[in-house]
């Protein structure tokens, strides 16, 4: 008897132990099977941005705006042009901020090997309907108007921007050319210009954004801060784009030459 009295503890012991272990392995068999089943929530991306649309119509600003949604004051001169000490093939006059960074850039990519020279920067009013009314005579309206801009609606008026050339400026099909991009020069500027406040003007692709084909041979100043913030969007992230400003084409038929 005291056999079978031993017997049925020793099963009953077991059992519970059984019943301890099945109830303790559900659990983490559960946490597993739903931790495969429960999807990974995508992170919350950072909200765009917002700019004061009046930064992009003051004059006084680094970021005022001329494209063919955006057309200066008639007349416009910047009052801070001046002359920095760069290589350069015609009137490199650029607003002062430009002109210093302009300065810095240039010694820095000499100490890199690569000689940057400008074809030209400031260009006044009177200069771009000179230029454009020239294209419109060469090749009619639709095409000038992707490759130049109607006077007051030009980024070089704003002081700003710049012009680069490789060599002395003869190399014909690579100056003013897609192709500049895989010279010395235009290799250097897409990798370090926002290092200096500068951003390629008119990327690749971007034509329906900007209104300009593609010219790796543009920069423009903006500053350190908001250059760099484009280009680590993408090295052809358009100023359009980033700050939320009309681009585009024209919405007005073209002045009278």
């Amino acid at each position: 008897m005291k056999k079978v009295i031993l017997f049925l503890t020793v099963l009953i012991v077991m059992l519970g132990l059984f019943a301890a272990l099945e109830y303790t392995q559900e659990p983490a068999e559960f946490l597993q099977e739903t931790a495969e089943t429960t999807p990974t929530p995508e992170p919350t991306p950072e909200p765009a941005p917002t700019f004061d649309p009046a930064l992009f119509s003051d004059t006084d600003c680094l970021l005022i705006v001329a494209n063919k949604s955006h057309k200066l004051p008639d007349g416009y001169v910047p009052a801070d042009l001046v002359r920095p000490n760069i290589t350069c093939g015609g009137d490199c006059r650029m607003r002062e901020p430009a002109a210093r960074a302009a300065e810095e850039m240039f010694a820095a990519a000499a100490e890199d090997g690569v000689y940057l020279k400008i074809s030209s920067a400031y260009r006044g009013e009177d200069y771009q309907s000179a230029l454009y009314w020239g294209y419109v005579g060469s090749y009619g309206v639709e095409t000038a108007d992707t490759i130049s801009s109607r006077p007051g609606y030009s980024d070089h008026q704003t002081g700003l921007c710049a012009d680069f050339i490789e060599g002395d400026g003869s190399m014909n099909g690579i100056n003013f050319n897609p192709s500049f991009e895989d010279t010395a020069s235009g290799t250097w500027l897409r990798e370090h210009a926002h290092e200096y406040g500068f951003i390629m003007r008119y990327p690749k692709d971007k034509q329906d954004i900007t209104g300009y084909a593609y010219e790796p041979w543009h920069y423009r100043y903006i500053g350190v801060e908001y250059a760099t913030a484009i280009w680590e969007k993408d090295v052809f992230y358009s100023f359009e784009e980033y700050f939320g400003v009309t681009g585009g084409d024209y919405i007005e038929e073209p002045p009278l030459g």
